[in-house]
């Protein structure tokens, strides 16, 4: 199979699908692997590292496009990224970000109207249900965002001035946590490290017995919306870490509790928007932004500053999906790979997710039929 890997276009982006090691792999299977010039620069791999492992150089994004039967990207599109020549069929791997509660009408006609096929990332799932290939990315995001609390919480930049570290005879920074998956787990563990208070909130009491046995030393909270407020009220850091799906009432931070908060507190969002009122996405390169006295980082792509795991981690979760499809086709590839057929949202122009198709409401077309 022809499989591309093209430039990421999103801001300080310096994650890539794939990397060196798993382009060595592919190619030593007779895949031919075409990579754009410069495409891993900003995550610290060179040209010369995959041409080394077998992949040949193109120019421009355009020619990956052209060239290439697969497309494994780690980034959700971006304008630039929707105006390249897709082809009837052409596979697009990525993180489409489709799911998760928000319309994005023209981008489902873009890729209806080509005729592609796209599994994407979020939608994975393993056989018990739970989130696949988003792990590793939410792992580091989780564990990345109470160090942008403490950061934030620092005079210069509005913050209260709240030390996130514990300092003899002054006041301990707490940090309360929106939901307990992996990186909710990961937040708390950072935190905690730290020295902060911790409080998580989680919806599902199963959920929480584990984290006791692992994160002892937090408050562990079930979700109700009282204690939910008071302890929000409190938080010198409010790290959100779950996202919105259709049907969830949202937001679950108004702007009143907001404005319950101690001025110069400070809230990381991961997720960037819907779940607390008055968030919004920043960016790496314009981070933060302060609403109603508070603080708001809304960086969507925080493991995106440690590209040294991010790009160890991610390319390692992926590389099953991608390796069977190119070895087997995506028909047979999805009967070998339960992860694989989960993350099929689009045949050929055809919705086949019922969870995207419910977002972007869309017709949904049985996976089986279309395969």
């Amino acid at each position: 199979m022809i499989i591309g890997i093209p430039k990421e276009v999103k801001d300080s982006e310096t994650r890539l699908g794939l990397t060196p090691p798993y382009v060595r792999s592919l190619t030593q299977q007779g895949h031919t692997v075409y990579f754009q010039k410069n495409c891993g620069l900003a995550g610290g791999m060179s040209n010369e590292d995959f041409l080394a492992a077998g992949g040949q150089m193109v120019d421009t994004m355009e020619e990956i496009y052209n060239k290439c039967e697969m497309i494994v990207k780690f980034k959700d599109l971006e304008p630039e990224d929707l105006a390249m020549p897709f082809r009837k069929g052409q596979m697009i791997f990525t993180a489409f970000h489709m799911g998760e509660n928000t319309a994005k009408p023209e981008q489902v006609k873009r890729l209806q109207e080509a005729e592609v096929t796209c599994v994407s990332y979020e939608i994975t799932r393993f056989a018990d249900g739970t989130r696949a290939l988003t792990r590793p990315m939410g792992e580091i995001a989780g564990r990345m965002a109470p160090l942008l609390g403490a950061q934030y919480l620092q005079r210069q930049y509005g913050g209260s001035g709240v030390c996130m570290m514990p300092i003899t005879g002054a006041k301990r920074a707490r940090v309360v946590i929106i939901g307990g998956g992996v990186a909710g787990l990961g937040a708390a563990e950072t935190a905690l490290g730290l020295g902060a208070e911790v409080v998580v909130f989680e919806k599902d009491l199963r959920r929480l017995e584990y984290l006791r046995s692992v994160i002892p030393n937090a408050a562990l909270r079930i979700m109700e919306e009282t204690s939910f407020a008071e302890e929000v009220a409190r938080a010198d850091v409010l790290i959100n870490c779950i996202f919105a799906f259709p049907g969830m009432k949202v937001p679950v931070v108004t702007r009143e509790m907001v404005r319950s908060m101690a001025k110069g507190s400070v809230i990381v969002d991961i997720e960037g928007e819907r779940i607390i009122e008055t968030a919004q996405y920043t960016t790496i390169s314009n981070p933060y932004f302060i609403e109603e006295g508070i603080v708001h980082v809304g960086i969507t792509n925080i493991p995106a500053m440690v590209p040294a795991a991010a790009n160890v981690t991610f390319p390692a979760a992926i590389y099953s999906i991608v390796e069977d499809t190119a070895n087997y086709g995506l028909k047979e590839g999805a009967k070998r790979n339960f992860v694989l057929r989960s993350g099929i949202m689009m045949v050929e122009g055809k919705m086949t997710s019922p969870l995207v198709a419910k977002t972007q409401g869309v017709e949904c077309v049985p996976l089986d039929d279309v395969l």
